[in-house]
């Protein structure tokens, strides 16, 4: 029998969340809109010195939720070099920085995911849509691993999990 409190209070390690976070992976990031209600968004994101940057352009819904309500949450997921599948949840304050602190910040932040011979192209592209650069301070951290979750089922089924989803 799983027991949900087990499953569902695994965590994995600092060094998985720091691997995971490092990824080239794209986060969800949520913001607060006037109404209460979550405005979700697909990001870029660059995980440095404790917090986390992405970009975008301060007429988007996310910007303009940033500058009234400056708090946001970022949701990563990936795979750790064990083999754990992770979720990393940042929930904290959110700023707007623009100007040259903004360039720089995108700069690093594309280039983690562009290639360098293309980086320069990019930032001349993107640079004055995406003029801003939201920070985010986390102030709590969530994180979730399912791995326990998928031994109880491989092992109920007798194969790997993959092999119980439909394809396409």
């Amino acid at each position: 029998m799983t027991d949900a409190r087990q499953i569902y209070t695994s965590h994995p390690t600092a060094e998985e969340i720091a691997e995971v976070l490092a990824q080239r992976v794209t986060a969800t990031v949520g913001t607060l809109n006037e109404d209460g209600s979550i405005h979700l968004a697909y990001v870029i994101f660059l995980h440095e010195d404790g917090k986390l940057y992405f970009e975008t352009s301060l007429v988007t819904r996310k910007a303009r939720n940033v500058v009234s309500r400056p708090q946001a949450t970022l949701l990563v997921q990936g795979s750790a070099s064990t083999g754990r599948n992770l979720m990393v949840a940042a929930e904290g304050t959110a700023r707007v920085i623009e100007g040259s602190a903004a360039q720089a910040i995108n700069h690093r932040l594309r280039g983690k995911y562009v290639k360098d011979d293309a980086l320069d192209v990019i930032d001349r592209v993107w640079g004055p849509v995406d003029d801003i650069a939201i920070e985010v301070t986390p102030v709590r951290w969530r994180s979730f691993t399912d791995d326990l979750l998928i031994e109880a089922t491989e092992k109920e089924l007798g194969a790997s999990l993959d092999t119980a989803w439909r394809s396409g």
